[in-house]
């Protein structure tokens, strides 16, 4: 049964898929739209302490507005909204972040880290713009978002020959090419199948990862 739904998998793959160099034994889809379920069941995001800017002391919160990993060919980012409150002044910023895609063939995992997004914290007294300080969401994504990554391929299957004797076949993912694509992460592999049991080691491409697009806009309203 295994085999035959990732059979199903294969055939439901678009073709462009198969246009660049990418094994054709099956693929292993994750979508955009899976990673960002994560999010909304992480909930709010958000942070708050004091402050002390020319003499003026007070306390400001920032809150995460709809944070959301993008997946594009080649790369990805992460952008949200950040809702900031500084004693009685508010604004908020766009923020664009660093986003890492990765494997771990002892867990067999893919993994999704946020690296690097950064917004500039701040308040206005009279009429000037004071630097509080930076605030790095990272610090607050500490951990990656992890995925079944394709070893859970492997699989065994046994066959009673005509002598009545039973087989046992191996089946397990050998080299593995990871590419992002528009909104999903792609990992198409190559297969073996033997009568004696393998290593379960898989190598895996990893994609190109995106150049450093960290950027933070505020924006006062």
């Amino acid at each position: 049964m295994k085999v035959f739904l990732f059979f199903i998998c294969i055939i439901l793959v678009p073709k462009t898929f198969f246009s660049q160099k990418m094994y054709n034994d099956f693929s292993v889809l994750l979508h955009e739209e899976t990673i960002n379920k994560v999010f909304t069941a992480i909930g709010e995001i958000s942070g708050k302490n004091e402050f002390e800017a020319l003499l003026i002391k007070g306390h400001y919160k920032w809150t995460i507005v709809n944070p959301k990993i993008n997946l594009l060919p080649d790369s990805s980012d992460f952008t949200c909204d950040a809702k900031v409150v500084v004693g009685p002044f508010k604004y908020s910023t766009q923020v664009t972040g660093n986003v890492k895609i990765g494997y771990d063939n002892e867990y067999n995992e893919i993994s999704i880290k946020i690296t690097k997004a950064i917004f500039e914290l701040y308040t206005v007294i009279l009429g000037k713009k004071i630097h509080i300080k930076d605030i790095h969401l990272e610090d607050y994504f500490k951990d990656p978002f992890t995925f079944e990554g394709p070893k859970s391929f492997a699989t065994n299957m046994s066959f009673t020959l005509p002598d009545s004797t039973v087989k046992k076949i191996y089946v397990q993912p050998t080299e593995c090419v990871m590419k992002v694509e528009k909104q999903m992460i792609v990992t198409s592999c190559e297969v073996i199948a033997s009568d004696k049991p393998i290593e379960k080691k898989v190598k895996v491409k990893l994609p190109i990862q995106a150049v450093d697009r960290t950027k933070n806009t505020s924006i006062k309203k």
